[in-house]
């Protein structure tokens, strides 16, 4: 991701965007930019910590597809697991970047999500992914945060 941070433009204002977007949401807590491009070494970043690491990853997997886009490279369908389900959302056009970026993963059942989480405010979230039996992803309406 540095490399073509560093020499691909496209990949850069792709980056540069979601960064934008992830610094909205998190409070200024951390920033894709730091994390990934500022901190040259692995030991300076925090890249391994969860929290950091799946946000990084679907910065990644949507600035490297618009990149190919570029390219006139298009996919002839999209599948996704885990962290890359956002991406996927994102890169199916089926949300935009700033409800993608704004979609919460959870170390909870869905069964926990519906019963503790959401119980009494299903008006404002729901859950958008089941990715396992105890990782969710719960989303909300811009409006609502």
């Amino acid at each position: 991701g540095r490399q073509l941070y560093e020499s691909e433009p496209l990949f850069n204002k792709w980056i540069n965007l979601i960064d934008g977007e992830m610094t909205k949401i998190n409070n200024g807590e951390w920033r894709l930019l730091e994390e990934l491009i500022e901190k040259k070494t692995e030991q300076e970043s925090r890249i391994n910590d969860t929290n950091i690491a799946q946000p990084t990853l679907f910065a990644i997997q949507v600035a490297l597809a618009a990149l190919l886009v570029s390219w006139n490279i298009y996919p002839s369908f999209i599948i996704s697991h885990s962290a890359g389900d956002e991406a996927a959302a994102f890169v199916a056009d089926r949300l935009s970047l700033k409800e993608t970026v704004r979609m919460l993963p959870l170390s909870m059942s869905e069964d926990e999500v519906e019963n503790k989480l959401l119980k009494g405010i299903e008006h404002l979230a729901c859950i958008a992914v089941v990715n396992n039996p105890h990782l969710v992803t719960i989303s909300g309406d811009e409006k609502n945060y």
